[in-house]
């Protein structure tokens, strides 16, 4: 099976890079707001710096004559003005600073929405939708948390940091050369722990996506679940996720239990470090009792600083793994996508269809699906399908509307080659009911005009289509008639409410194709008739397949194939097919006498 490349998807530019490029791009995005509010986040820095200045002054003063009240009190209304400053200009700059995070958050998830709308079914098919939402969630957050707090952290520690040292040493040199000597170990534990700290929050994020998996499965299949008496087994099986969840979170912390610690305990060392020389220096009066006091200020702003390296190498470790892992689907390139050789000027289909001698199969160099189909479906005209479970029957009808890639020159649209046709158009023109009726926790009446632009909606064009799967008066026997909310997947209604619902959502859109793939497994025959009559009426001159298992449902097709083993082994008229004696012929009389029996 030949497989064509893609180009972009929609989603953020360029895909292939690295985790940390990929942060970057992201911030670039928010570049005057970032640095607007690190701008703030200096200057409220630079006045903590200035009011231990004023204590040093005002101590020193309290030992000389110069001393009156008048003064004190000056200093003081100085530092409560200063204090003031600091919590207005606190406020702006965490509004710029972690307002850009929160639009970066929602950048980032938005990208992946849109990545993932374009991404083909091979890949929904190998990956579970909690592990989808587990990276929507979780990891969207840790990339918050790394282009938002870590941005203040990260300027507490240079910014702060460096200028305390500077006052220190400004104060006494010596002193100040002592008191850091415990810090450069901090460095050395980054080193020895981040490789560390990265790898076991990835390990805890893939368990969260495990957990999310399970959950909105079991959810899901609650009916399933609960009519083969399967409680239990789901809380063991939900136990024991959580139960791997903590120990990776135990792993996590027990590593960060030990980081950061050490990083506290290195940092403090250096307040030891003042009390034993700076205490001696104050009794030598080598050292003022204001600069004492001023030089301790400084240490403990120091300490957060120190503090703060941990924490901004912990956060960005965080959004890297997360970044990872989300680039991982970000450069999962779509198997389908439009053709270079695309004819943008083709704005509508006809529904000629003609396939020649197509193969298929899901994975390169797998077991065929599909083998050597070559079939002819004129404009307008309906053909049944039928075959056994298996047989190739779905498959076949997805390749209609490029579900999957398949080889180039194989089906043919109108005359033209598939591939020639925009997605956009090809698929918009289709309007299809799969064998499984997916309906959205919405009202009826959102769920019927899914396939429509708001601008295009008729109420009575819903009525109209409701009416002819003679859905209407059930409809209307509902508390909110139209307005009726489903539930999650429909299931408020019964199975054959469904599945006239997802038919009258793809008939709302006034296809030229109209594929009913097992449409009316759950619909008794007597109403399937009523129904398929109103459709016949309705798609006159317009191109219908139908897969059924049941020979009512295509014995008035124009043409009837039958599948097995993903080729055509019959072809032609109900009539034709009766006489020949073969898989439908068979089929037929068999159904029959069931119908006598029954």
């Amino acid at each position: 099976m030949k497989s064509n490349r893609p180009r972009s998807t929609g989603g953020a530019e360029p895909l292939k890079r690295d985790a940390f490029r990929f942060l970057i791009s992201y911030i670039k995005r928010h570049i005057p707001s970032v640095l607007s509010g690190v701008l703030l986040l200096m200057f409220v820095d630079f006045v903590q710096l200035i009011i231990p200045k004023i204590v040093q002054r005002t101590i020193d003063i309290l030992g000389m004559e110069a001393f009156s009240n008048e003064l004190i009190a000056r200093n003081t209304g100085i530092i409560l003005a200063l204090a003031f400053a600091m919590i207005i200009l606190r406020f702006f700059w965490r509004m710029l600073i972690m307002g850009s995070a929160r639009r970066i958050e929602r950048e980032v998830r938005r990208d992946m929405f849109s990545h993932l709308q374009g991404l083909g079914f091979s890949y929904f098919n190998k990956t579970q939708t909690g592990s989808i939402m587990a990276l929507m969630v979780n990891d969207v957050n840790a990339i918050r948390m790394a282009t938002g707090p870590s941005f203040i952290a990260l300027t507490d520690a240079l910014f702060l940091g460096s200028l305390s040292l500077f006052f220190m040493f400004s104060i006494n040199t010596k002193l100040t050369l002592f008191s850091i000597l415990p810090l450069p170990g901090i460095l050395l534990m980054i080193a020895k722990f981040g490789p560390m700290i990265q790898s076991r929050f990835k390990a805890v994020q893939e368990s969260f996506a495990q957990i999310s998996a399970q959950t909105q499965e079991s959810f899901s299949g609650i009916r399933v679940v609960k009519g083969f008496v399967q409680e239990g087994k789901e809380i063991e099986d939900f136990e024991r996720n959580c139960g791997e969840y903590v120990d990776k979170n135990l792993q996590l912390i027990r590593i960060w239990g030990l980081f950061f610690p050490i990083v506290t305990i290195l940092a403090n060392l250096s307040l030891t470090i003042l009390y034993l020389i700076g205490g001696r220096s104050v009794i030598q009066n080598t050292l003022t009792f204001g600069e004492f006091v001023s030089f301790a200020m400084y240490i403990n702003l120091l300490v957060w600083p120190v503090i703060a390296i941990g924490w901004v190498f912990n956060l960005l470790q965080r959004g890297i793994a997360s970044s990872k892992r989300i680039l991982e689907l970000l450069n999962t390139e779509p198997d389908v996508f439009d053709s270079p050789k695309a004819d943008r000027s083709v704005k509508q289909i006809r529904g000629k269809f003609r396939i020649d001698n197509l193969s298929f199969s899901y994975t390169l160099g797998g077991k065929p699906v599909l083998e050597d189909i070559h079939l002819v479906i004129p404009e307008g005209t309906s053909i049944g399908i039928m075959g056994k479970p298996g047989s190739g029957k779905s498959t076949l009808v997805s390749l209609f509307y490029r579900l999957f890639p398949f080889e180039e020159n194989r089906i043919f649209l109108d005359g033209e080659e598939i591939h020639r046709v925009p997605l956009p158009v090809l698929r918009g023109s289709i309007g299809y009911v799969p064998q499984d009726s997916f309906l959205f926790s919405d009202t009826i009446r959102n769920n019927i005009t899914f396939g429509l632009d708001n601008g295009c909606i008729d109420t009575e064009d819903i009525e109209r289509v409701a009416g002819l799967v003679s859905l209407h008066e059930e409809i209307m026997a509902f508390h909110d008639g139209f307005d009726t909310l489903v539930g999650e997947r429909g299931i408020t209604l019964s199975g054959g409410q469904r599945q006239r619902l997802s038919i009258a959502r793809a008939l709302v859109i006034r296809p030229r194709v109209l594929i009913l793939d097992d449409a009316f497994s759950a619909v008794d025959s007597a109403k399937e008739t009523q129904i398929l009559e109103n459709i016949r009426r309705e798609m006159k001159g317009r191109t219908m397949i139908i897969i059924s298992h049941r020979v009512s449902t295509v014995k008035d097709c124009d043409n009837i194939i039958v599948l097995e083993r993903g080729r055509i082994i019959e072809s032609g008229s109900h009539e034709q097919l009766v006489r020949r004696a073969g898989y439908y012929s068979r089929l037929y009389e068999l159904q029959k006498l069931e119908e006598r029996i029954a």
